[in-house]
């Protein structure tokens, strides 16, 4: 009897041991990978084979692929949202990203996420680019929570001399060198901006004191293009590779995206060598989709999505992601997710909580447990500026834009790109060939043809609504767009006449979230901030420590000719729609009740 105890005692050991690591612990290390610019259809785990990505891939394959991932449409509110967990315009923080000689930033009210961090024990450290405010010291990432910053201030930097030209509405121009250690400008570098980055980001790695949780957030300027006159660099010295590649900007643009996985796969690699990498939460995700066509044009791709970076379209904003951690069994995860998300999430997962109010929502354990996502709805985009104001919402399967979009990218583009003049390299070999297969197989973790072809398929968007309009649906002053995306994805099929009741339906939230905006005010550029006065170096140019605040001007109403306001009266706060148990309904069935407590 006491034998048949010991042994059921044994058992009852081992499986609360198994249990405690079938998830991530508490102050895990945390990995954040942001890209700059990267469309949909630049990642090879989306299905698509021309330009591969193995190691990214193959993280991917042993993680949790987020499917439906929305950030920002543009750099500064992209970020801006990551870091305060809030919709950038409830900061003033939304539409057009930040000018060098712009005096603005995220508001000093606001914590941001290296903060909450850094308070439960994290190590905090920011590789790469910030573009969330660099006109004062106050607003630099040294002063909002991160220990050390080594990389960019600005929006965009020349890859070999690390020089952002700034060209005003005016016509003038600035230039001056963006690249600092710290405060230190770095004026003798010499790498390529991707290997400069790579390579501080690993010896931080290295030098980490693990008595401490890390927080790296490594944030490449790749693959967004460079000044106007050297907009695709791809390394030099090198071999140009992806022969198959039809497309001659389209085949350099897979040279510095192949540059950036492997700088993931070096980091991964560090990551092993330090001791560290199993108790290390890995996410990769990119700011916005690609400028396929237009202003800082980069040649990458969002197909099968429509629109490109700056539009509300599902190129625009819909982007590849996923996240790793050795405990997660790999999938491919439906749950809406938002970048807002990820503050309260990798709070929670390091053993905290976020009290305030912000608009993410704590996804850890629907993540972990491949559950039902926390979110309902998200606000997609809000532009409200002199050229153009639009906005554009989802909620359950249904997605609304309204407003002017007139000049923005809202078609379909880039599809000659994707043409090959002969079959790439095989893909499932290149994946084991690749740093994070081989580091993987030799500790024990190995890439399954099987997983990899189910998960790729799985990953993989689908239209299923075969009809599409003869011309693309554009919303004018007197109705918008309204779309399933579940059945719709490429947002051919307007349905706003055929169920004019969701269209209302959503269009009356997006005018309750209109309201909640802080708007930005005129663009506020500086002469003091020419960097010829502080040797071709950008500088924070305004000392003194009032920190001016985002100017506040009375709220625009979004002009839509619909009578939707009804009588009814509420003071109900329309800011989050409530958790209301919608499981097994699917449809317009499905979207009525998840928006009957928000209506």
């Amino acid at each position: 009897m006491h034998k048949l105890n010991a042994i059921w005692s044994l058992c009852w050991a081992l499986f609360v041991i198994a249990s405690a690591l079938a998830y991530p612990r508490p102050n895990s290390n945390v990995v954040f990978i942001m890209v700059d610019d990267m469309g949909w259809n630049d990642v090879s785990f989306h299905g698509s084979d021309q330009i591969l990505t193995p190691n990214i891939d193959t993280l991917a394959y042993q993680g949790v692929i987020l499917q439906q991932y929305y950030s920002e449409a543009i750099c500064t509110p992209a970020r801006t949202a990551l870091l305060t967990g809030k919709y950038p315009m409830r900061l003033g923080m939304h539409g057009s990203p930040l000018f060098n000689s712009e005096d603005r930033g995220i508001p000093l009210t606001e914590r941001l996420l290296p903060s909450y961090l850094k308070e439960l024990g994290y190590s905090t450290h920011l590789v790469g680019k910030w573009h969330v405010g660099m006109s004062r010291e106050e607003f630099l990432p040294t002063s909002r929570g991160y220990e050390s910053h080594y990389g960019m201030r600005g929006g965009f930097i020349d890859y070999y001399t690390y020089t952002n030209i700034e060209m005003w509405p005016s016509g003038r121009q600035m230039l001056g060198l963006d690249l600092f250690d710290n405060g230190i400008p770095q004026n003798h570098e010499e790498r390529y901006i991707v290997d400069a980055l790579t390579d501080r980001a690993v010896k931080i790695i290295h030098q980490h004191n693990t008595s401490r949780p890390l927080f790296l957030h490594i944030t490449h300027n790749a693959p967004h293009a460079g000044n106007a006159g050297g907009a695709l660099q791809p390394p030099l010295f090198k071999t140009v590779q992806s022969k198959h590649i039809a497309n001659s900007n389209r085949r350099l643009y897979a040279e510095i995206v192949t540059h950036v996985d492997q700088s993931i796969g070096r980091i991964v690699v560090a990551l092993a060598e330090k001791g560290i990498l199993d108790d290390t939460i890995i996410v990769f995700a990119s700011d916005n989709g690609s400028p396929t066509v237009g202003r800082l044009q980069n040649w990458g791709s969002n197909l099968p999505f429509r629109g490109t970076k700056w539009s509300p379209w599902e190129g625009g904003v819909r982007v590849p992601a996923f996240l790793w951690h050795s405990s997660l069994s790999p999938r491919v995860w439906n749950g809406l997710m938002h970048i807002t998300d990820w503050l309260p999430t990798l709070v929670a997962a390091a053993g905290g909580k976020v009290t305030k109010s912000i608009d993410g929502v704590n996804q850890w354990d629907a993540i972990l447990q491949d559950g039902e996502s926390k979110r309902k709805e998200v606000l997609i985009a809000l532009e409200d500026s002199n050229a153009n104001m639009y906005a554009a919402y989802r909620a359950g399967d249904y997605k609304v834009i309204v407003g002017n979009v007139t000049g923005l990218n809202n078609n379909v583009y880039g599809t000659e790109l994707l043409i090959n003049k002969f079959a790439p390299p095989p893909y499932f070999s290149t994946l084991k060939s690749c740093e994070v297969a081989q580091m993987f197989e030799y500790t024990g973790r190995y890439l399954d043809f099987d997983v990899v072809q189910n998960m790729r398929q799985a990953a993989t968007v689908k239209q299923i609504d075969e009809i599409k309009d003869a011309t693309l649906c554009i919303p004018s002053l007197t109705r918008g767009c309204l779309f399933n995306l579940r059945k719709d994805p490429s947002e051919s099929h307007d349905l706003w006449q055929e169920a004019n009741k969701i269209a209302m339906l959503l269009t009356s939230r997006l005018r309750g979230l209109w309201a909640m905006q802080l708007r930005r005010g005129p663009t506020n550029l500086r002469n003091e901030s020419d960097p010829a006065k502080f040797g071709y170096t950008w500088t924070p140019y305004v000392k003194n420590k009032d920190i001016t605040k985002v100017p506040v001007q009375k709220i625009s109403n979004l002009n839509l000719s619909i009578d939707i306001s009804g009588n009814r009266t509420s003071t109900k706060d329309t800011t989050k729609a409530s958790a209301v148990n919608c499981d097994g309904i699917t449809g317009i069935r499905n979207f009525l009740c998840l928006l009957q407590s928000v209506f």
